[in-house]
């Protein structure tokens, strides 16, 4: 057991050479930290369509059936349409 490497009695020894070590080590850390990439993830965007139709005096079910559902349909034939939310409502009486 004589005769081993003792490595704290080594850097006790060694004290300035422990010390050079750990300055380069965070002088390192430092310049890689500031060389660090900025934006790790790609940048994506939520596509969002918005369709708006008004059929002066149509009734809903009307707007519902003649509009609606086709535009509907027509957008279901799309592949990169994940799903559809419609909203139909009466027309508010204008005075």
């Amino acid at each position: 057991m004589k005769g081993s490497f003792n490595l704290s009695d080594w850097a006790l020894r060694h004290q300035s050479f422990v010390w050079y070590l750990m300055f380069v080590a965070l002088l390192m850390g430092v310049f890689s930290y500031m060389n660090l990439g900025r934006e790790e993830d790609p940048s994506f965007t939520i596509k969002t369509m918005v369709i708006q139709t008004r059929w002066p005096g149509a009734t809903q079910e009307e707007t519902l059936r003649q509009v609606t559902d086709r535009i509907e349909k027509k957008l279901e034939e799309l592949d990169a349409l994940d799903y559809v939310k419609s909203y139909t409502r009466p027309a508010s009486p204008r005075y």
